[in-house]
């Protein structure tokens, strides 16, 4: 018997209610040290090397790590180290030639047309039809296919395009959100 929306009661009844779920946190110096994400989610492994000769390190769950210690951000290619920073609205996957399902590198073009998505919007770049990076709806969605590009709006990689075959050069995000 499954009963949903119903307590227990007696001894087992609650008597706290849960706490209210906190915001993630963004990018930045903290408490404990610098908090510093990565572009699309990914690091090299030289990147790691260099952070972990700063200072302890600890992995987030929000795809971040903190450099314990630090009153600085670091200064490496590939930190995320504002929260205001355009590659935070971008979902990418790892692409060609990281991905054997890939049609198309797609990093470039994510960093490329970043500063065009406008905060509290979201853009999906993704190298095939199977959306791994995001597979919720974005405002905007790019697919890689064999002809080029397929734009997608309000929707996920398998929504019905708004434009197919776009060259990787030609893509333009303004007027789109």
């Amino acid at each position: 018997l499954v009963g949903r929306g119903v307590l227990p009661e007696g001894a087992l009844a609650p008597r706290v209610a849960p706490a209210a779920a906190c915001a993630a946190p963004e990018p930045g110096i903290v408490e404990r040290g610098a908090l510093v994400g990565f572009a699309f989610g990914q690091m090299q492994a030289q990147t790691l090397a260099a952070l972990a000769a700063l200072g302890p390190l600890r992995v987030t769950p929000w795809r971040m790590l903190l450099v314990e210690g630090l009153a600085a951000m670091p200064a490496l290619p590939g930190l995320v180290t504002r929260g205001d920073d355009p590659v935070r609205r971008v979902e990418a996957c790892s692409g060609a030639p990281a991905c054997l399902q890939a049609v198309a590198p797609v990093r470039a073009l994510a960093a490329r047309l970043a500063p065009q998505v406008p905060q509290g919007r979201v853009l999906h770049v993704s190298a095939c039809a199977k959306g791994c990076a995001h597979p919720a709806a974005a405002d905007v969605t790019l697919v890689a296919t064999g002809a080029g590009f397929d734009l997608i709006r309000n929707g996920t990689t398998l929504d019905l395009p708004a434009r197919r075959g776009l060259a990787q050069d030609d893509i333009d995000l303004k007027g789109l959100f």
